[in-house]
């Protein structure tokens, strides 16, 4: 197999999807940093800062920057947790759900124009095909060197 196709879909679609979220982060005055935060926190809501930067691998600095944005945004919220008040938990106010949805929609668009000549059924096969392949990602013993 000619892994190269691969490669080169991978980055030029994550790179369509970038161009498409910040052009709609841009009108509120966000980068891709926010986008990906507002994303992950949709998905993941009370998540604290500590386990957003383990999962999402941005430092701590730069989520603290990102959260206040989105804070001065009003498209989330940091709470104290209850029972540890140096952790903070995040989630989206009723604002940040709605602009996520606007972002959520204009990356659908994009998607489905990506794949709008290829049938239901390929798109099936694409599916299992890849998430067969993202499980053997668990299996692969890459050496740190």
């Amino acid at each position: 197999m000619d892994y190269t196709i691969l490669t080169g879909f991978s980055v030029r679609y994550m790179m369509t999807k970038k161009r498409t979220l910040n052009s709609i982060l841009k009108e509120q005055d966000l980068n891709t940093v926010d986008g990906v935060l507002m994303v992950f926190i949709g998905n993941h809501p009370g998540y604290s800062q500590e386990k957003i930067g383990e999962v999402t691998l941005f430092d701590g600095a730069s989520i603290a920057r990102s959260l206040k944005r989105l804070e001065q945004a009003e498209f989330a919220t940091r709470q104290v947790h209850p029972t540890n008040h140096r952790k903070k938990l995040v989630q989206l106010t009723p604002k940040g759900e709605k602009f996520l949805a606007i972002v959520k929609e204009a990356d659908k668009k994009v998607s489905d124009q990506l794949f709008a000549n290829i049938s239901k059924t390929d798109q099936k096969k694409l599916e299992d095909i890849l998430h067969r392949v993202f499980d053997n990602f668990d299996d692969l013993d890459i050496q740190n060197k």
